[in-house]
């Protein structure tokens, strides 16, 4: 049976520069102006030595610019590994699909202005089975390091107006202004999936997509 399904990924969302983070319990991430409100769920990508604030997590605010982060599962404080500095992004989290069911995954991305950002596409069979029993369960903390116990991998993608692939380890590089372009994911017998920019320096991102399992 045809079954297809519509997602909002970004909807002319603005990422933010990170300015630090703490080595604490929790870690307290300082990002200008982040905008964020208590409860949001947010991604955190490329954030260097305080490698524990990469990831998914849900937010508590504390002043405009400074925020804790908590396991967005269980609820608990995030510990640091080590002061971070002015690396990496801060975004609102995108919704992580579940599409063992779907076979393809076709996304439009659109900028408002000029803008500067790689967009990738990260897959994962879900945690091995030894790894279930944790409070996840085998939901990848997909932006978190990548280790046995959480694994994902960015996925090749296929430019429609080109038909060019494009490799995963490189992504979508963006870089004009008002951009919109439209790609393919073969989603196979992937698990889960989202889609998220990596880095950014400037423009509002809007990525729509749709899953069905038409052959």
């Amino acid at each position: 049976m045809f079954k297809k399904q519509e997602i909002t990924f970004y909807d002319a969302v603005t990422p933010v520069a990170i300015v630090s983070s703490t080595n604490a319990t929790p870690i307290v991430v300082t990002a200008t102006a982040h905008g964020f409100t208590t409860g949001d769920r947010v991604l955190i990508y490329g954030h260097v030595t305080n490698t524990k604030a990469n990831g998914i997590y849900k937010v508590t605010v504390v002043t405009a610019n400074t925020f804790q982060l908590q396991d967005e599962i269980t609820g608990a404080n995030i510990a640091g590994n080590g002061i971070g500095g002015a690396t990496g992004i801060v975004v609102k989290a995108p919704p992580v699909l579940l599409v063992s069911d779907f076979r393809s995954l076709n996304f439009q991305v659109f900028t408002e202005g000029t803008a500067t950002t790689t967009i990738k596409v990260a897959g994962s069979l879900g945690k091995p089975s030894t790894q279930q029993s944790s409070p996840r369960y085998d939901y990848p903390n997909i932006g978190a390091t990548v280790i046995p116990a959480n694994p994902y991998t960015f996925m090749q993608i296929v430019d429609l107006d080109t038909n060019s692939p494009l490799d995963g380890a490189t992504g979508i590089v963006v870089a004009g202004t008002d951009i919109a372009k439209n790609y393919e994911v073969n989603i196979n017998v992937t698990k889960y999936i989202t889609v998220f920019p990596i880095t950014w320096s400037a423009g509002k991102i809007t990525i729509k997509a749709l899953v069905s399992n038409l052959e």
